[in-house]
């Protein structure tokens, strides 16, 4: 029987990782700034090989910023082995740990709090959890664009995902600043005294998260987009199974 080759088979792994990112967020739009952050050469994936400590994770995610600078978006990647049947060395205990999604939102809240403590951090994060086993929420009734978003977020393996917050406030006043202009171009069209109401009322900001939301519902909610989405997820974590089992 041929002895099983190194663990973590990074190349492999990479390749995986990589595909989601340009195959999902990118080729179906699912981020607006996805690409640029990447082949501007401001996207870094720190891998874990093992379960780290949370002050270990916020610890590598201050390291990496501190050697890029202009960083915009890390993906602190954490390679754990499955619960498959038959399938040698067994995971450990925290890798069962990482592989629960709840507890595995639990240690990014863990890193978060931990890396806002950090003395001098280099720039502040929004972090995000991606997981393989995200499933849907409330699977009972219609898919709508929030119930979708954890079916976007199955990544070959959990990762943090951090996005600079001054990127990303940066791109929401625009995107405050984009939907304030449609609503004074439609009061106008109803008349100048409409346009004079728009003027003094408050115009509340439209989460940023919520326009991505409906955008990607719209894109890949359902028929060839969602058809589409399905297929390249399926393979890549089908693939991402196949590892542990070489």
């Amino acid at each position: 029987m041929e002895k099983p080759g190194p663990w973590p088979p990074r190349p492999q792994l990479d390749a995986l990782h990589a595909r989601y990112v340009q195959e999902v967020v990118e080729d179906l739009s699912l981020c607006p700034f996805a690409r640029k952050c990447r082949e501007l050469g401001r996207l870094h994936r720190p891998t874990f090989p093992s379960p780290p400590s949370p002050h270990e994770a916020a610890r590598r995610l201050a390291d990496v910023v501190t050697a890029h600078p202009d960083a915009e978006v890390v993906l602190l990647t954490f390679v754990t082995r499955g619960a498959l049947p038959g399938t040698p060395p067994a995971p450990t205990a925290a890798e069962r740990a990482f592989a629960d999604t709840e507890r595995f939102e639990e240690f990014v809240k863990e890193v978060r709090d931990v890396y806002a403590g950090l003395p001098r951090v280099p720039a502040r994060f929004y972090m995000v959890a991606f997981h393989p086993a995200y499933t849907r929420v409330e699977s009972g009734r219609p898919l709508t664009p929030d119930s979708l978003v954890p079916l976007l977020r199955r990544t070959p393996d959990p990762v943090i995902q951090c996005i600079r917050a001054d990127l990303l406030d940066q791109i929401r006043r625009q995107a405050q600043t984009a939907a304030e202009a449609r609503f004074r171009e439609e009061m106008a069209r109803l008349g100048p005294e409409f346009l004079i109401l728009a003027e003094r009322a408050i115009q509340s900001d439209p989460e940023l998260s919520q326009d991505i939301a409906r955008h990607n519902f719209a894109s890949v909610g359902a028929g060839p987009g969602r058809q589409r989405l399905e297929a390249i997820l399926t393979e890549i974590l089908a693939r991402r199974r196949a590892l542990e089992l070489e």
